[in-house]
């Protein structure tokens, strides 16, 4: 039940097909419209929270927080689809390690990658990685990792339980939009000159599109440098860090 690579473009791909399936419900009428806010609320909280938590707190440890919104945050990731919390470390820092070398496990050589695949890593065995050696002091996140589809399709039932329309409009065609979104971005985000702040231009980047600097200072927990900048992960991170 553990999360594989080669799951991530079935994921994408069935995300997508729901969301293109959400858009073709509202457009015929068969939906009322303001059940696309389910889609955009859903992404938007998905985003933050995953920046907030399997970026910035479990890869990074660039905060502290209390045990309560530790594991809220690992639940939110997971529920994104995208791996555990454990193969998620593993992955991004062999990015930060090997960045834009062929060891760095997102490889995109055409725009058409990103519907294959976001990242490289195989199954990560519970042992003898360092990354995740703190991660697996608790042991919550082993047993998420363990029984990883467990949760997503608990999730499902639940949605369910409250309608379809609750199921494919703020679930399962969110998480197509955020898996997608999240592979635009480290398309985009790393040109011939390295990591660059041009990632602004995905749907939402939840503050990180200022990703040369996150490169260049990968302990900070808030990227903005300037009055205007945005960085909802950190507006997060501001309301929960100890």
């Amino acid at each position: 039940m553990t999360y594989k690579p080669q799951h991530y473009a079935v994921v994408l791909r069935a995300g997508l097909a729901c969301a293109l399936l959400s858009l073709g419900l509202v457009a015929t009428g068969v939906v009322a419209w303001p059940w696309l806010f389910g889609i955009v609320a859903a992404y938007v909280f998905m985003a933050v929270t995953n920046s907030a938590g399997f970026h910035r707190l479990f890869a990074h440890r660039s905060y502290e927080t209390s045990k309560f919104w530790e594991t809220f945050l690992l639940i939110t990731g997971t529920l994104s689809c995208y791996g555990s919390s454990l193969q998620w470390c593993v992955m991004h820092s062999d990015h930060h390690r090997y960045s834009d070398t062929e060891k760095d496990p997102h490889q995109f050589h055409s725009f058409w990658d990103v519907f294959k695949s976001n990242y490289s890593t195989d199954e990560v065995p519970l042992s003898s990685k360092r990354v995740i050696a703190r991660l697996l002091q608790r042991p919550f996140h082993g047993f998420v990792h363990r029984f990883y589809w467990a949760f997503p399709a608990a999730w499902s039932l639940i949605m369910l339980a409250i309608s379809w329309k609750a199921l494919l409009f703020c679930y399962w065609a969110p998480v197509g939009v955020v898996i997608l979104s999240a592979a635009l971005f480290n398309y985009i985000a790393h040109d011939a000159d390295g990591p660059n702040n041009s990632a602004y231009s995905v749907l939402f980047a939840s503050g990180e599109w200022r990703h040369r600097l996150h490169h260049e200072k990968p302990g900070r927990w808030d990227l903005r440098e300037k009055w205007w900048h945005i960085d909802c992960g950190a507006y997060l991170i501001m309301l929960i860090k100890r």
